[in-house]
């Protein structure tokens, strides 16, 4: 027993701070709005409702069903704990392709603890933060020496099920297949074994996007299903620059980004064509300069999408420690150095640490009421739950509700279903969705209207139709509670 636990007493320390940092995660309440958003449309597929058709956001659909799986916060965040201990693993295993055994072991826990703290909210239930496990899975099948069959079809498999999580994965896909061109090509049979390589390695890659597809076809929603989860993204790519859902990516600098994106990966070929660096480092440069475009493509400043970025950062960074290769150490401090520079120039913002852990602890030991507890996390969290606790009260499990507002998690908390598509009120702003969302809520009578004042979002048909059918019997905090007469 004892030389058990010598042999895998990294492992042991390592996941004891793995679910020292994860365990307060797991008692947040409900207050991160994407996450009320993923809960309620797993809700809603729990009830029967057709996705995309009936209830709208736009993301592919796999995540939707993973909180449909995990039903709360509490489970969310459970499964998010399983899915990070497993690709903590095979991060681990990657990093061995890459570092000598101690570079592994010191990038492994680098790993562990930026996607385990709450800095660029590695603790919470997001896309990119999932997407992490095949993502990684399939770059690990493809770095071995002459790929088999398997693993380019496995991969492709992997990057696929990333892809219905969250779209940017899309460019890390054509990285690989761009580097399963380039790598060892001197002949033009070659050219053409390759061309067959990546053709399989993209058919694999589209099939459980394709199987989504078929899916929603089978329910009579399969245009609603393409516009939200992939065409709608193209104007959401410019929405933060342009405050419209344009549908245009120009605007929003993509395509500024994606011809540096296209310099730089030349400028890495040149150096590895040329021996000036290793074909594994430069397999380091090309994937971090993917995640990099991947994680700016909207050009917002949400610290979770430098989560994409983490796998190839972290084994950059440790690439600095070798100062045998003066170039690769430059090179590393180089692209650490850019990293830095564009989380300020896109002004990235992170959230506190130390502060998260010391309000979760001095909870437990008492020290601090449920309440103050559940006020770190906003203002408006303790309103939250008593709105929600009021609405269950007063209604039955077939009742809908509306929230005009962006407190999503109002529907999960409750479980209560919206009675119109949209779930915010910035998707019906973006979406310019207010006649339709009048026409549900006329069709659908929602028994109670949560309504938060919302500057520069002005719903005059929604007034109207409250001082007509609706009275005032609560209100907390900055929302008002209307009842239909």
């Amino acid at each position: 027993m004892y030389k058990t636990l010598v042999k895998f007493k990294y492992w042991i320390v390592l996941f004891f701070i793995f679910f020292i940092l994860r365990i307060p995660s797991l008692f947040e309440p409900y207050w991160y709005g994407d996450e009320g958003i993923y809960l309620v449309l797993g809700q809603a597929i729990r009830k029967g409702i057709t996705l995309y058709s009936h209830i709208h956001d736009n993301k592919p659909p796999t995540l939707y069903y993973l909180a449909a799986f995990a039903q709360t916060v509490f489970g969310f965040r459970l499964l998010l704990l399983f899915f990070m201990a497993t690709t903590v693993y095979f991060f681990n295993r990657l990093s061995h392709f890459f570092l000598s055994p101690k570079g592994s072991k010191i990038a492994t826990f680098i790993f562990l603890i930026l996607t385990s703290i709450p800095l660029v909210e590695g603790t919470i239930a997001n896309a990119e933060v999932f997407m992490l496990l095949p993502t990684i899975g399939g770059v690990l099948l493809l770095v071995k020496p002459k790929p088999k069959l398997q693993n380019l079809i496995f991969s492709g498999l992997l990057l696929g099920i990333a892809f219905t999580i969250k779209i940017p994965v899309a460019i890390e896909f054509a990285f690989l297949c761009l580097w399963l061109f380039i790598d060892n090509l001197d002949s033009f049979q070659k050219a053409f074994f390759k061309i067959k390589n990546i053709l399989i390695f993209g058919v694999a890659f589209l099939l459980p996007i394709t199987f989504w597809g078929i899916y929603y076809y089978l329910q009579g929603a399969f245009i609603p299903f393409l516009n939200a989860s992939l065409f709608q993204n193209f104007g959401y790519l410019s929405s933060w620059s342009t405050g419209t859902q344009t549908s245009s990516v120009s605007s929003g600098g993509v395509v500024t980004r994606f011809i540096i994106l296209l310099i730089s990966w030349a400028l890495i070929f040149l150096l590895k064509n040329r021996e000036i660096i290793s074909k594994k480092f430069s397999f380091l440069l090309f994937w971090f300069s993917a995640t990099i475009f991947g994680s700016l493509l909207s050009g917002r400043p949400y610290p979770h999408y430098l989560i994409q970025v983490l796998p190839p950062l972290t084994l950059i960074i440790v690439e600095c420690l070798d100062f045998k290769e003066r170039k690769k150490q430059i090179l590393s401090a180089c692209s650490f150095f850019l990293f830095t520079l564009i989380v300020f120039k896109f002004q990235f913002y992170f959230y506190p640490v130390f502060s998260y852990y010391s309000n979760f602890y001095s909870y437990v030991v008492g020290q601090k009421s449920t309440v103050d507890y559940r006020n770190y996390f906003g203002s408006q969290t303790n309103d939250i739950y008593e709105i929600s606790n009021f609405i269950k009260t007063n209604t039955n499990s077939t009742d809908k509700i509306f929230v005009w507002g962006d407190q999503a998690y109002i529907y999960a908390l409750s479980d209560r279903l919206p009675s119109s598509k949209y779930t915010v009120s910035y998707h019906v702003a973006d979406f310019n969705g207010y006649r339709s969302t009048m026409d549900k809520i006329e069709a659908n009578l929602p028994k109670f209207i949560v309504f938060y004042q919302m500057p520069g979002r002005s719903f005059p048909d929604l007034d109207n139709f409250i001082n007509n059918y609706y009275y005032a019997v609560k209100v907390v905090g900055d929302a008002t509670i209307f009842k239909l007469r």
